[in-house]
């Protein structure tokens, strides 16, 4: 796999999944783009990676996508690559989200998100013969909570809306790839993030997590964003709406 050259954006780039995703293309000598809400956390990536440009933006505000993606044409003169990395989970929005608040910022995020930041992309990739989208789904795209973790009393939005992106990257697939735009999706199992992190620090919330896969252990998201890059490249031309698991064989039980 090579992205050397190309113009690749990733968002929710501060830090998990997004951060090892810039990692990985910015080895393989892409142009890369990370952008992120959290400003004071993505200027740790520019300390590790200086040649990454930085474009602070919110993915649920449709003036911030356009201005995120208008920015790296004019940093870069086209955009090739999208990932779709910005996500949250309503354990990390504070005790003082009241339910509906929190659904309603959990499916804005994942999914209003990602689907006004491939809008924007698309534009910018039909203006330059195409290009290809990655959208980071879940295990949680095709079920829900098993009943051995507190995560969820059947009302947890953070299903619903990743099996929103799932049905987005199917729909948006094999609409787009007429025009030489490819769009697929990477659905990890748990991996240990900044949205993991406080289910992962309760010792017996963890065991329960781990014996979910097969594997014996949860993922690392440099393991993500290798497949993440390969979907991205040229060697998965063939590979189109698809939802790719990546979970340690979780799903395969």
């Amino acid at each position: 796999m090579n992205s050397k050259d190309k113009v690749a954006l990733v968002t929710g780039a501060a830090s998990g999944i997004g951060r090892a995703t810039v990692e990985r293309f910015s080895k393989e000598g892409a142009l890369v783009v990370a952008s992120d809400l959290r400003e004071d956390v993505l200027a740790q990536v520019k300390s590790k990676f200086p040649e990454v440009h930085l474009i602070n933006g919110d993915v649920t505000r449709s003036e911030d996508t356009h201005r995120i993606v208008r920015e790296t044409e004019a940093q870069f003169g086209q955009l090739n690559i999208l990932v779709n990395s910005a996500g949250i989970v309503t354990r990390n929005l504070g005790t003082d989200v009241d339910f509906e608040e929190g659904w309603d910022k959990v499916i804005e995020v994942n999914v209003k998100g990602t689907m006004l930041m491939c809008h924007a992309a698309v534009d910018a990739m039909r203006n330059h013969g195409g290009g290809t989208i990655v959208n980071v789904g879940s295990i949680m795209s095709f079920g829900g909570y098993p009943n051995s973790l507190p995560f969820s009393d059947g009302f947890n939005p953070y299903p619903a809306s990743k099996g929103a992106v799932a049905q987005m990257t199917r729909d948006m697939g094999v609409r787009l790839i007429k025009e030489n735009i490819r769009i697929n999706a990477v659905c990890p199992g748990f991996v240990y993030t900044r949205l993991t992190k406080k289910a992962t620090e309760i010792p017996e919330v963890l065991e329960a997590m781990v014996e979910l896969h097969p594997i014996g252990r949860l993922g690392r998201p440099e393991e993500i964003a290798n497949v993440i890059a390969f979907l991205a490249s040229d060697e998965a031309s063939f590979v189109v709406g698809a939802t790719w698991m990546v979970d340690g064989g979780w799903a395969a039980q």
